[in-house]
């Protein structure tokens, strides 16, 4: 207060304790820091050098015990505040988007932001997000990143195949509804076709899976989509085949900072993600899991 106002009176009517009683516990700090704080020219005063490091030295402590605060107070039951999840587009954002519903009749005082963005790791790093979901690429030193489930990629149809696999060449020859190029699926789906030297010439694009799926059981062609799409979506009279030869599968991953707080929301969230993922019986790795769980302990 007294870097503030620049003089001890101001300072000490702010503080609410005497002028004499401030002035000698700046007195007591100089002493114990070994060098005057402050140049006393007449009446004014003014920061020294020492005197300016030790206010920012005191900023910093000061803003430490605010954050010592707000974790506190984040780590008990406070049902408030906002939850960013950083997520690739495509059908991790559906599965993210379909657990916010649940999350917000759970919680309905934190507001969810969904971050879409072909960079999960940078907007993770750069604190745009609190976590991040994708498929991981790069590796950095500052994340932690634990696998959380391998995505399988079906082949669906509007009729019944005694055969419960399909060659992926087999697919590529039938008239297909995808999503878009720049769709997940799509990139995964294309990437394999082109080291198979083949190319997708879909009959319709669209990014919405639910005219992919209506498309499809009316008999327009067939489509690929990924298992926690056919999962979440209601897939009645529609059939799936496993596509092998090869098949399509994408481990998806769970990103955060290491040694970072993890908020109440964002706890809360990561339960619900991780009961679900059981619920729907992904193929994970149950110690990876258990990991993750025991770093909301």
């Amino acid at each position: 207060m007294v870097s503030k106002e620049l003089h001890f009176t101001k300072a000490a009517e702010r503080l609410g304790i005497s002028q004499p009683t401030l002035s000698h516990q700046i007195k007591m700090l100089e002493q114990e820091v070994g060098y005057p704080l402050f140049n006393r020219i007449g009446k004014k005063i003014e920061l020294t050098k020492v005197g300016e490091i030790v206010q920012q030295e005191a900023m910093n402590i000061r803003s430490s015990i605010q954050n010592i605060t707000s974790q506190v107070k984040a780590l008990t039951k406070v049902e408030l505040g906002e939850l960013k999840i950083a997520v690739l587009p495509g059908e991790i954002t559906d599965l993210v988007s379909n657990l916010c519903i649940q999350f917000s009749q759970l919680y309905p005082n934190i507001k969810v932001f969904i971050v879409t963005t072909d960079q999960v790791e940078k907007a993770v790093l750069e604190n745009q997000a609190d976590f991040g979901i994708g498929f991981h690429l790069n590796q950095y030193d500052m994340l932690q990143v634990t696998k959380l489930y391998d995505e399988e990629f079906y082949f669906i149809s509007n009729q019944r195949n005694g055969n419960q696999k399909i060659s992926l060449s087999s697919v590529l020859v039938q008239p297909l509804i995808l999503f878009p190029s720049i769709h997940q699926c799509r990139k995964i789906l294309d990437k394999t076709s082109y080291e198979m030297d083949r190319q997708i010439e879909p009959i319709v694009e669209t990014s919405s899976i639910e005219s992919i799926l209506n498309l499809v059981r009316s008999g327009v062609g067939s489509s690929v989509v990924s298992r926690t799409l056919y999962e979440f979506y209601d897939t009645e009279g529609l059939f799936f085949q496993h596509i092998e030869e090869p098949s399509l599968t994408k481990a998806v991953y769970f990103m955060m900072k290491k040694n970072c707080f993890i908020n109440y929301a964002a706890r809360k969230f990561i339960k619900l993600l991780v009961s679900e993922i059981e619920k729907l019986q992904f193929h994970t790795e149950k110690s990876a899991i258990t990991s993750l769980q025991n770093s909301l302990l």
